[in-house]
């Protein structure tokens, strides 16, 4: 195949319009390759291409209503695009969980979302389900999406999922939260949960990589920006301008966060721009880097005998100067969110040439995204001569 002629959809300068970091590890997310375009509006329509394997390209025009979590298992090679607007809602406001959530994705692979905006029924502590949860999936690509008032999270993160990229999104609360739940808070604005509990270090150990770019958590935002567990999670240019934050990132057992070059604006940001979760017995380990970021001091702190986790040893990115974050990322036409002009049957996600015969020189090496030549078995995105292909 040929790489893709691709739209701008009116991009910021600094918006690669491709996966980044994890995403691109030992693989890359290609979800579609814009092939097969079929327009949803209802949730029918919505189930019925959301099955199997086949590459499909699904346009989500207007508002779908949910009233209970969806759960997507074993499904692959999908792009979503939300035209402008399109908006993934479930209004219902309920003591019952199974009334509570938007979608899961279970046991899939190579899934990108775009454009789209998730509506929740305000935070209520009951352990309710979130708005988005990847479990036990890989390489999700997740940009420029608009999560609003999820009644547990905005977007969760557990058993296993790995290689995850989420670019340019945002994060916040217009509906005050419910009080009276069954957990007992009165306030369970807690945002992202990336690993459910201390003792899933079966499952958890090794996974949860997942890169955090351009992203904003911005008014309403309390807790869990995210909170991290097991995790390599690396949070670049990202913006935090909660005036309600209680902290912002937060490490738990076994994390490894690199916070870098992002922006915290708010008093309350700056106040706590991180905080240690890892303090019961027996998980205690912990790893956290802040480094170039505006409102918070460089820190690398440590429990326990995990090596810091640094980005540039497994890819390549480029991180701009944390002074102009809050301009860039908050941006009103291209910034974080569903800001994408979007047009029903138009290629919007940069191709990558895939290997064929007659694409590369086979007397030529490879090498992976961070330099390091490669064998012929490797798998994912590969740069030979210049040039840049996925090996499968």
């Amino acid at each position: 195949m040929t790489a893709l002629q691709v739209k701008a959809a009116n991009l910021s300068d600094y918006d690669l319009n491709q996966p980044i970091g994890w995403g691109t590890v030992d693989g890359f997310v290609t979800g579609s390759e814009d092939e097969n375009p079929v327009t949803v509006t209802t949730l029918q329509e919505l189930k019925a291409a959301m099955t199997g394997t086949d590459k499909k390209t699904i346009y989500i025009k207007g508002t779908i209503e949910f009233t209970g979590l969806v759960t997507f298992n074993s499904v692959a090679n999908k792009t979503i695009y939300g035209l402008p607007g399109a908006t993934l809602t479930n209004p219902t406001h309920s003591t019952k969980v199974s009334e509570s959530g938007i979608i899961c994705l279970k046991n899939s692979k190579n899934i990108i979302l775009r454009n789209l905006i998730f509506k929740g029924a305000g935070a209520y502590d009951m352990d309710g389900n979130d708005n988005l949860t990847l479990t036990t999936s890989t390489y999700i690509w997740i940009d420029h999406c608009d999560f609003q008032d999820g009644v547990d999270g905005n977007l969760d993160c557990n058993n296993g999922a790995d290689n995850i990229c989420i670019t340019w999104c945002r994060f916040h609360y217009l509906i005050a939260p419910w009080a009276g739940g069954s957990g007992g808070a009165s306030d369970h604005r807690y945002t992202n949960l990336w690993g459910g509990s201390d003792s899933n270090a079966s499952k958890d150990s090794g996974k949860l990589r997942t890169t955090f770019a351009n992203c904003w958590w911005d008014e309403g935002c309390r807790e869990r920006m995210p909170r991290i567990r097991f995790g390599q999670v690396h949070i670049v240019n990202c913006l935090y301008s909660s005036s309600v934050a209680n902290y912002c990132v937060g490490t738990g057992y076994r994390c490894n966060a690199y916070v870098e070059n992002c922006a915290f604006t708010s008093a309350k940001a700056k106040s706590t721009p991180w905080k240690n979760y890892a303090t019961k017995s027996g998980y205690t380990d912990y790893n956290i880097t802040l480094k170039g970021n505006l409102g918070a001091n460089d820190v690398q702190k440590k429990s326990g005998n995990i090596d810091y986790f640094i980005p540039s040893d497994h890819y390549t990115y480029t991180a701009y100067d944390a002074e102009i974050v809050e301009i860039v990322v908050s941006d009103e036409t291209n910034g974080a969110g569903a800001t994408l002009t979007i047009e029903e049957g138009e290629k919007y996600t940069t191709g990558i040439q895939a290997i064929q015969e007659t694409s590369h020189n086979a007397n030529s090496p490879f090498y992976n995204l961070s330099g390091q030549r490669v064998g012929d078995d490797y798998k994912g995105v590969v740069i030979q001569n210049g040039r840049k292909f996925i090996k499968r």
